[in-house]
């Protein structure tokens, strides 16, 4: 199966292409870039260099986050539109456990939720990924609570050089930025043992701050 995979939760446009197992490409950029323009012109780029066409895809997958609201919206939107037109398959995975299938082990991928909260998730990755700790909003200093749990563990995300230095028993990821393949093989392995999505109701996963969490943040803000 040729599988096309779509990540914009963070700043970096992910785009990935595997064939079964291989991974065929991996194309990302970081930055200030408007997602809605750079993932078209990536798959077209993309596309450029195969023998194949777009219309030779058997599947789209793509990330749900958690992330950036306007990212979300934007590569699920464009991953729906082209499941209809190309009449294929579409699956959303998370964009968390993908971003830490680059490496191998114990490994967690951190990402910056502000004001002290982080969305965070913990794997085991060998031969597939095993969800130790499922994707969650919660305060850097409960997830460190977390993470003293494993003698030691690697630190993926963009945002892992932030969080590095304050967690003893950790080690960062060289491969910390999102890969379009991840996505795609994440969303191969999903989709061989439950199948597809119904598209109309892909959405984002936009994980919420507890409601204690939220009252000790108001409390800290007010100085009560």
């Amino acid at each position: 199966m040729k599988v096309l995979g779509i990540d914009t939760s963070t700043k970096t446009t992910a785009i990935g292409l595997i064939e079964d197992e291989e991974v065929l490409c991996d194309y990302n950029l970081t930055g200030r870039v408007a997602h809605s323009e750079s993932v078209t012109d990536m798959i077209h780029e993309i596309f450029k260099k195969f023998e194949f066409n777009l219309e030779d895809i058997d599947l789209i997958a793509v990330g749900l986050g958690p992330g950036s609201f306007t990212g979300l919206r934007i590569g699920i939107t464009i991953a729906k539109v082209m499941a209809f037109a190309l009449d294929v398959d579409v699956i959303g995975v998370s964009s968390l456990l993908a971003n830490s299938m680059s490496d191998y082990g114990l490994v967690s991928t951190i990402v910056d939720a502000r004001r002290g909260n982080v969305y965070a998730s913990i794997i085991k990755n060998e031969d597939e990924p095993e969800v130790l700790f499922e994707d969650e909003i919660l305060s850097f200093e409960k997830f460190k609570d977390e993470l003293k749990k494993y003698q030691e563990i690697t630190i993926a995300g963009l945002d892992g050089d932030k969080f590095i230095g304050e967690i003893d028993n950790a080690k960062l990821s060289k491969n910390k930025a999102m890969r379009g393949s991840n996505i795609a093989r994440l969303g191969l392995i999903d989709y061989k043992k439950n199948g597809p999505m119904d598209a109309f109701n892909l959405v984002p996963n936009y994980l919420k701050i507890s409601q204690a969490e939220a009252q000790y943040e108001k409390n800290n803000e007010t100085g009560k």
